[in-house]
């Protein structure tokens, strides 16, 4: 597989987390697990291949992937069809970064994959086919950020109560939201009507979420995993917690991760047999 990434610099990359383009991705498995990683993404097809998203239970299809579409933050892990011969552009956005180019509350997109044509209309497939165009990935990037930049309103950049809850929220320690609303000067209802509407979910969702992800971090970078260090580390109050919480995100639980995660940390293939 041939991949490329880049982060945006500057104004947009206060939103933008990252952008990325791969070609020739060839699993040896049909199906992958998307596991909740914190943030929104607008995938762009660079290929005519039809993918799915299944239903968590019985892996019956639910949502068909054409062309281009946004996964909103998700509280739970996302079935998705991985397919052979693979091009795709994924934006990534930073947590509250999607609401100034979307033009929508977040929180209406949580838990949700929608075909992107729905939020931009034509636009979006008038981007994918200059993207299919382009001669390299340095095109496609430029592209993209000029893209961004057209869609961008300032009037809807999130007020700095958003990035300070981000930022809090993101910093390691159990999360205290009475303390941290009265930093910001406003009230706990104000504060969760912004948070929900730039970020996507409740403060403490939203905690709970990134701290799943730091776990999932720490596995990736440890050579061996002591589970009670990072039960510790990560803030649990138990390990009993702990696992809950990991299964509840991931749909199977840290050990049997630990044997089928996938080379990137949210991602777990699903081999066809299943």
């Amino acid at each position: 597989m041939i991949l490329h990434v880049h982060t945006p610099s500057g104004f947009l990359g206060r939103y933008v987390e990252s952008l990325t383009s791969y070609s020739g991705y060839n699993p040896d498995h049909r199906m992958e697990k998307l596991l909740p990683d914190a943030s929104v993404n607008l995938v762009i097809a660079l290929d005519e291949i039809r993918r799915y998203t299944f239903n968590n239970d019985d892996l019956t299809k639910k949502t068909k992937c054409i062309k281009a579409w946004v996964s909103g933050m998700q509280t739970s892990f996302i079935t998705l069809s991985a397919e052979k011969n693979s091009s795709m552009f994924v934006i990534r956005f930073r947590p509250g970064g999607s609401y100034p180019f979307f033009h929508m509350p977040t929180d209406e997109l949580s838990n949700l994959v929608i075909d992107a044509e729905l939020i931009f209309g034509r636009e979006i497939l008038s981007l994918r086919d200059q993207l299919m165009e382009a001669g390299t990935c340095a095109s496609q990037f430029r592209l993209v950020e000029q893209w961004l930049l057209q869609r961008i309103r300032t009037e809807d950049l999130a007020e700095s109560v958003v990035g300070f809850a981000v930022a809090r929220i993101n910093a390691t320690g159990p999360l205290d939201i009475p303390a941290l609303v009265s930093k910001t000067g406003y009230s706990q209802k104000h504060v969760i009507h912004l948070f929900k509407r730039h970020v996507g979910l409740t403060l403490k969702l939203f905690h709970r979420v990134v701290r799943f992800n730091r776990v999932l971090h720490e596995i990736d970078i440890r050579e061996e995993v002591d589970w009670s260090t990072i039960v510790h580390d990560c803030g649990f109050y138990d390990q009993a917690h702990f696992v809950n919480e990991f299964s509840h995100f991931s749909g199977i639980n840290p050990t049997r991760y630990l044997t089928e995660r996938g080379v990137y940390p949210n991602y777990v293939p699903i081999p066809a047999k299943r």
